[in-house]
């Protein structure tokens, strides 16, 4: 079966190179705040491929190249929310901006297992049927990472359970959204991959 090109912006939030980014950090506050991010080029995407072209100057601020889709995560998760994203992909986006609130609020604020635990619950929750298995059914704990000729798992640190519980969630928001914009008949299919 040969692989297409999609036409959108996925690898704003799919590529694999910014999850090892994030893996090179050492400090849990820098790595949530980096998946954080990674989560809301997500919310851009999607929003962007939502809203009607003609009614986009409602919803940026700023122009040109620096213009964005709204200004804070919360403003673009209840719009995306609103726009049809699934609440069960919105609970553990909004569990992780949390969680990134805590470190900008808190200087001496350390995550806990619970907010791992509850991340995992709310990451896991979130399922995409495509009839066919696709590698991200199981439970997020037990993910293990690839590269660099090692092999990290989930359980093995709280930044390594956020990034790989991230690139889940995403990677699995990938697999909706190119669902949805099928069924909305907006899919931008290009030529075979090589």
């Amino acid at each position: 079966m040969p692989y297409v090109q999609l036409n959108h912006d996925f690898t704003k939030f799919i590529d694999p190179e910014l999850y090892a980014s994030v893996l090179d950090k050492k400090d849990d506050g820098d790595s949530v705040l980096r998946l954080q991010l990674i989560c809301e080029r997500f919310l851009s995407v999607y929003l962007k491929e939502r809203i009607a072209p003609e009614n986009i100057e409602f919803f940026t601020t700023g122009k040109g190249k620096g213009a964005e889709i709204l200004r804070h995560f919360n403003e673009r998760l209840t719009t995306a929310v609103a726009s049809g994203l699934p609440a069960e992909l919105a609970r553990p986006l909004k569990h992780l901006n949390k969680i990134r609130n805590d470190f900008a609020h808190n200087l001496d604020y350390e995550i806990k297992d619970v907010d791992m635990n509850k991340y995992f619950e709310l990451v896991d929750s979130f399922t995409v049927d495509v009839g066919t298995p696709y590698g991200f059914e199981g439970n997020v704990k037990d993910f293990q990472i690839h590269g660099d000729g090692k092999i990290t798992k989930a359980s093995d640190s709280f930044q390594a359970g956020f990034t790989a519980a991230t690139y889940v969630l995403m990677t699995k928001a990938g697999i909706w959204l190119v669902n949805d914009l099928n069924k909305r008949e907006q899919l931008n299919v290009g030529g075979p991959l090589q």
